[in-house]
C-alpha cells in the first residue's frame, strides 16, 4: 500500500516508520521545516550557537510501551536522564525541592534530535502543506482511494491516509473529504477537542553565572515554568532560559503586540529571579497555539471503518496530551494497520 502521513510530529513519524518497516510505501508530509512537532529546538544568541528547547523541554515516561523508544534514543546518544535539581516557587516566593514521580529525559543536543532520528526511517517531505484530501470513490478510474491536494495545484494519490496534526488542523483537512466515506462522526469528535495555548520566551545572558537548578515551576499568573537550558547541555554554553507562560496568560494576550508580551513576561521574570533577568542580551518569543489538549479523546486513534478508503487520525490529543500520548497513538495505528493490511 501507498500510505500518506500528514504531519511529522512524534505520532506521525512513529506510525510512518512502523508501516514502512512492514513493507508499505510511506510518505510523510510536513508543512514546516523540521520534524518532531513540539520537540523543537531553536538556535539563538549572537552567533546562533546557543541551543534552546522552546517547545517541550523534556520527555516524561510513565508507560512501559514507550520504553523501547527511550532505550533506542539513549543508546543512540540522543536522550539522557534529566537529574535536575528541580524546584518550585510558591506565591510567597519560597523555594522548595521537587522530586518528580516519573522519569524525565532530555536531549543534550536539542529535543529536535528525537524527530530527526525518527524521520530517518521514512520519506519525509518538509515545507509541504496538504490543503485537502479528496476521496476518489468506488467508481473511480484511478487505482488509489485518496488524492492529496497541495496549494501549488499539484496532487498525489494514495491508498490510505493518516492525519497526524493537532485536532483543529485535522478537522480542516478531514472536512475536505465527502460524506460517502462517513467522516462525519470523526469530524464531530475532533471538533470538540480544545487546546491550551502558551508563549515560550527564550532569553540569553551571556557569561552570567548559571543558577543551580535545572527547572523551576511557579505559582504565578504569567509564568508556569522556567527551564535552565544550560543545565541540559554537555558543552559549555551561555546562561539561557526558556520561560513558559500559563495558558490563561496566553489566551488573554495571544493577539497582543509581541513586544508588549515580551516585556510583561520579563517584568514577571524579574519578580521571580531578580532585576538582572529583565535585561537579557538576546530574546525571542514563540507562540504555541496547540500546547496541549484540554479534553483529549479517550482512544489512541480514530479511523473510518472499512478497507476501501482507509483514513485515520492520530496525535497527542488521543488518550492524553504529551509526547508519550503522541508516541502511543502512532504506535497503536502503526501496529493495527500493519496487521490489518498485511496482505
Amino acid at each position: 500500500m501507498k500510505i500518506a502521513v500528514i504531519g511529522a510530529g512524534v505520532a506521525g513519524l512513529t506510525a510512518g516508520r512502523i508501516l514502512a518497516g512492514s513493507g508499505h510505501e510511506v510518505v510523510v508530509f510536513e508543512k514546516s521545516r523540521g520534524y518532531g512537532g513540539r520537540l523543537a529546538t531553536r538556535y539563538a544568541g549572537a552567533d546562533n550557537s546557543t541551543k534552546v528547547d522552546h517547545g517541550l523541554p523534556y520527555i516524561e515516561v510513565s508507560s512501559p510501551d514507550i520504553e523501547p523508544l527511550i532505550d533506542e534514543m539513549v543508546e543512540a546518544g540522543i536522550l539522557t536522564p534529566w537529574q535536575g535539581p528541580f524546584v518550585h516557587m510558591n506565591e510567597k516566593g519560597e523555594l522548595s525541592d521537587v522530586k518528580p514521580s516519573k522519569k524525565r529525559y532530555i536531549a543534550p543536543n536539542g529535543m529536535n534530535q528525537v524527530g530527526k532520528k525518527l524521520a530517518r526511517m521514512v520519506d519525509v517531505r518538509t515545507e509541504t502543506k496538504v490543503s485537502g484530501v479528496t476521496h476518489i470513490g468506488e467508481d473511480r478510474t484511478k487505482k488509489r482511494s485518496w488524492m492529496l491536494n497541495f496549494p501549488t495545484g499539484l496532487t498525489e494519490n494514495f491508498d490510505a491516509v493518516i492525519i497526524a496534526t493537532p485536532s483543529k488542523q485535522a478537522y480542516a483537512i478531514l472536512n475536505t473529504t465527502i460524506d460517502e466515506v462517513q467522516t462525519l462522526k470523526l469530524l464531530r469528535e475532533v471538533d470538540d477537542v480544545e487546546y491550551a495555548p502558551s508563549f515560550s520566551l527564550m532569553v540569553g545572558y551571556g557569561s552570567t553565572d548559571n543558577p543551580d537548578w535545572a527547572m523551576m515551576t511557579c505559582d504565578n499568573d504569567v509564568i508556569e515554568s522556567i527551564t535552565n537550558e544550560t543545565s541540559k547541555r554537555s558543552e559549555d554554553s551561555e546562561c539561557a532560559f526558556v520561560v513558559h507562560t500559563t495558558s490563561e496568560f496566553a489566551k488573554k494576550f495571544k493577539d497582543s503586540d509581541r513586544d508588549e508580551v515580551q516585556e510583561i513576561i520579563l517584568d514577571e521574570l524579574a519578580e521571580i529571579l531578580g532585576g538582572w533577568s529583565a535585561l537579557p542580551e538576546w530574546k525571542q518569543l514563540h507562540f504555541w497555539r496547540y500546547t496541549k489538549a484540554v479534553n483529549p479523546l479517550p482512544s489512541p486513534f480514530m479511523e473510518v471503518v472499512g478497507n476501501d478508503a482507509p483514513i485515520a487520525l492520530v496525535g497527542s490529543y488521543m488518550n492524553g496530551d504529551s509526547v508519550e500520548s503522541a508516541y502511543l497513538s502512532g504506535l497503536a495505528i502503526g501496529k493495527f494497520w500493519s496487521d490489518k493490511f498485511s496482505d
